[in-house]
């Protein structure tokens, strides 16, 4: 769950949601535009710093930060057109409401049925690298992997029981925690830092970088994911577009920060980027900091897309697409109760069968950004038909040329990924034909 906290503008926090809210509660008080940003930050800054920079390294070498910074610049307009979107179409079902509108009703039902898959299968990921850490940490066997997989997996929809107010506070300290634990690790290896690591500059040619920067784009996966809160928003035409000028540099400074201190000191053939940084002369604690760090980092990002993963579940029970029991929300919290069971059920499901079959959670990495690279483009093509404000029109282009450049790369998972979108698409017209349109949402039985 992300962090939620009261707008740094309107400290009372008493404004009603604008747009609809779920359920049988009464309107929550709503994230304020400091929220969204902590929501932002933890839905970027997850499993991806931990690893990818030692991979991009290993691709490109110290030139590899051009990767990072070209990175940080090129995702500002992907995070605009999503907080853009958010904006002007107050729906937790995220793209599939630009797509709504942009597309028509059968384009976006495909786009949120897919969505509720991949976040299904895809979420489950973060419960493995949690687990592996753990297992790092304390010793234990890889073979316990899946089965704390699943456990970490359900904590995190624990902790959505919740509900808004309560998690935001605890997801609030967490992230200020992360954040300062982060900054400590690269200025412990301060010490350890020397220009003569980043000689040979490119030392694999140029053409390495743009290698490394397919490798590194999937770490900047997760705009979109904030837009599933959309209802949950005090003044969301003013807090996204507010919130997405402070996340977007914080994080791509953090990218910029953590990959040229890994470059800086001597990290041999490592992959554990906590640990190179951190260093040898803490000795065995060093291991153990970096373990707990990435089970920090690891877990908020989790926390952050299981809520996004219950909304939009949410949503879609709404709109006919899941069982209408899955669209009732708890009076006292808020929070969609059914909803995050029935995802704990597909959580703990999917990781049996991975268990099972032995499948290696990289591939489920590339199949989820190549299913997130097609509904971009999607978005993208929805956007300029949505009647587009200049801003918008350019960051739907540039979204647009941007995922259709690194589809390619993405492999022998993107027949798969557009299989499943054909699978979406069949199943959708079988639901509209079956069940009715949709199911009224509460803004439209008010009216």
């Amino acid at each position: 769950m992300s962090a939620i906290g009261r707008s740094p503008v309107d400290p009372s926090g008493t404004e009603p949601v604008t747009g609809p809210v779920g359920g049988d509660r009464p309107p929550p008080t709503g994230i304020g535009t400091r929220g969204l940003i902590v929501f932002y930050i933890t839905s970027l800054i997850g499993a991806g710093v931990l690893g990818v920079p030692s991979v991009t390294a290993s691709i490109a070498g110290p030139a590899s930060l051009l990767s990072w910074a070209v990175l940080a610049f090129a995702s500002y307009p992907i995070a605009v057109l999503f907080a853009e979107m958010s904006a002007r179409h107050v729906d937790a079902s995220g793209i599939s409401a630009l797509v709504r509108s942009g597309l028509g009703h059968r384009a976006a039902d495909t786009a949120n049925t897919l969505l509720v898959l991949v976040y299904t299968f895809g979420n489950p990921v973060m419960g493995v690298i949690s687990a592996r850490y753990f297992c790092h940490l304390t010793g234990m066997d890889d073979h316990w992997v899946m089965y704390l997989a699943i456990g970490f997996m359900l904590v995190s929809v624990a902790f959505n029981r919740l509900g808004i107010t309560m998690g935001a506070r605890i997801q609030n300290a967490a992230l200020v925690v992360l954040l300062a634990c982060l900054g400590g690790a690269v200025l412990l290896a301060v010490p350890s830092m020397s220009a003569d690591h980043y000689r040979p500059f490119a030392p694999h040619g140029w053409t390495a970088v743009g290698t490394s920067s397919v490798v590194a784009f999937f770490s900047f996966l997760g705009w979109e994911n904030v837009s599933s809160v959309a209802e949950e928003v005090r003044d969301p035409a003013h807090s996204f577009r507010r919130a997405i000028r402070f996340a977007v540099p914080v994080v791509g400074l953090i990218y910029l920060a953590v990959a040229a201190a890994y470059l800086a000191v001597d990290h041999g053939d490592g992959t554990v980027v906590m640990s190179a940084l951190l260093g040898p002369d803490l000795g065995r604690i060093s291991g153990t900091l970096g373990d707990l760090l990435a089970l920090l980092i690891v877990m908020v990002a989790t926390n952050a897309w299981v809520l996004g993963a219950s909304r939009l579940s949410l949503a879609a029970a709404r709109q006919g697409l899941l069982p209408g029991w899955l669209a009732r929300t708890d009076p006292r919290t808020g929070a969609p109760g059914r909803t995050l069971l029935a995802l704990a059920a597909g959580y703990t499901a999917v990781l049996a069968t991975m268990g099972v079959l032995d499948v290696n959670e990289d591939r489920i990495v590339v199949l989820t950004s190549a299913v997130f690279l097609l509904l971009y483009v999607a978005a993208a093509i929805a956007a300029l038909r949505d009647r587009p404000t200049p801003a918008m029109r350019r960051s739907a282009w540039a979204t647009g040329a941007i995922a259709l450049v690194f589809l390619p790369f993405t492999g022998s998972a993107l027949p798969v990924a557009a299989l499943l979108a054909l699978g979406a698409f069949l199943a959708t017209g079988v639901l509209a034909r079956r069940r009715g349109r949709t199911v009224p949402l509460p803004s439209d039985e008010v009216k």
